[in-house]
């Protein structure tokens, strides 16, 4: 395959700190990383071309947390029973949604969420998947949508008992199972999920952690994210959330805690102090009306939660929420939390994401960008906020090819692929009819 050079175009090499500049960045698709790129770089005779003038790239946008399983719940009927609270909310509505899908509505969940994404400028997503009626092998299944997108993905099975003492070990056997078979995959990698502590007993959190320990694997879980996580586990196991990670050695930085929302300031303390990767979701917790993360101390990261796969909409939601806070968010926090998203999916392949540099993963974010006022790389995030959104993606590349070119993806049929995602979500909405 030809080596794919974009010429003519500004280059944005990573989203903060970086520089901004007009040149030429030379990728080889066999190996998907960046040969050159600079201002003085030029094309070979031998390289397929794209002139871009009038385009910015830049390091490929992540998603740092997501459900590619509720990709299909866009515009699904209202649940039969209105939730009072954070748990009957996944109750009445996300516990029964995972339970009816079956294979055909995995797969087709993740097309329908990672088509979206390359639409919005997302090369790769960090997904935390749940099926409890078809938990062997859907992973596998998952990552069909992924290869069949060419898009980039960490992926992991949410380790549960909430269905039943039999759940917890299968979800276990599929982390693992498929962070084997995916080890040397180029576009999907795995680790080990978890639910949240409320819903895991003593045993399977010690089985997750032997997992996590034996593979070197991080492990990806849902913590505090409404004050129910802390006395929930308080009331059935005897201790709060964070303590049950300290004793089982899970609290490292290659780990993923996403929400945070009702940490106090000790565990927020203990957390920086491991350097442990904490992930802010602030749709989802306006959403689901759960209170707002405390930002002030820590490392983050940013996600979606499944909301959908806009990550520029999310980084907008978490500046504006944020400056509601007081002190206020930092003004490039929210943008910082981007950059490690893209770093977190960058070491589960041994790769640099986040920067284009010769080496690094050739995974880019286009838009077309005809900005009213002067752009630098120290006020791209002053854009980000206040005026760029969707609209302004014109394309993606990953592992060096064009998934979203001027517009259009060109990975695979998507109109076929959209046929799929609405005959999936029909049958999905009369199986939860059934289990309501």
């Amino acid at each position: 395959m030809d080596i794919l050079s974009l010429t003519q175009t500004r280059i944005l090499t990573s989203l903060t700190g970086g520089e901004l500049y007009t040149g030429c960045i030379r990728m080889d698709p066999k190996t998907g990383t960046i040969l050159e790129v600079g201002p003085d770089v030029v094309p070979h005779a031998l390289d397929m071309v794209v002139p871009l003038p009038g385009h910015i790239v830049m390091p490929g946008w992540v998603v740092g947390h997501t459900h590619l399983y509720s990709a299909l719940a866009r515009g699904m009927p209202a649940p039969k029973r209105s939730p009072a609270n954070f748990v009957q909310t996944l109750e009445y509505l996300w516990w029964i949604l995972d339970r009816a899908l079956d294979p055909d509505t995995v797969y087709a969940s993740g097309l329908a969420g990672l088509l979206q994404g390359a639409h919005v400028g997302v090369t790769g997503v960090i997904d935390h998947h749940a099926s409890p009626e078809c938990i062997s092998g859907s992973l596998a299944t998952l990552q069909r949508a992924f290869e069949e997108t060419r898009m980039r993905g960490l992926l992991c099975y949410e380790v549960t008992d909430r269905n039943g003492t039999h759940e917890g070990p299968a979800g276990i056997a599929e982390n693992r199972r498929f962070a084997r078979d995916a080890a040397r995959n180029p576009l999907v990698r795995g680790c080990i999920g978890a639910h949240a502590s409320f819903t895991i007993n003593d045993d399977t959190f010690d089985q997750v952690a032997e997992a996590c320990t034996e593979l070197d694997l991080p492990l990806h879980i849902h913590l505090l994210e409404d004050a129910a996580d802390r006395s929930e586990s308080v009331r059935l196991y005897g201790k709060d959330p964070v303590r049950r990670l300290a004793d089982r050695g899970l609290i490292r930085p290659m780990d993923l805690l996403a929400h945070g929302v009702h940490l106090t300031g000790d565990e927020l303390k203990l957390l920086a102090d491991h350097d442990v990767t904490l992930i802010h979701n602030a749709r989802s917790n306006m959403n689901n009306r759960v209170g707002r993360a405390p930002l002030t101390r820590g490392r983050w990261q940013l996600g979606t939660d499944g909301i959908d796969n806009d990550i520029v909409a999310e980084l907008r939601a978490a500046y504006f929420r944020g400056r509601e806070d007081n002190p206020p968010v930092d003004f490039m926090a929210p943008l910082a939390m981007m950059r490690e998203s893209q770093k977190t999916l960058g070491r589960a392949f041994d790769l640099v994401l986040d920067e284009l540099k010769p080496g690094a993963g050739a995974d880019l974010t286009i838009i077309r960008y005809d900005e009213p006022t002067p752009l630098s790389a120290d006020n791209f995030a002053g854009h980000l906020y206040f005026g760029l959104d969707a609209w302004a993606v014109a394309g993606t590349v990953v592992r060096g090819r064009f998934v979203l070119r001027d517009g259009q993806v060109v990975t695979c049929d998507e109109a076929a692929a959209m046929e799929t995602t609405r005959t999936g979500a029909a049958r999905l909405y009369h199986k939860m009819e059934a289990l309501s």
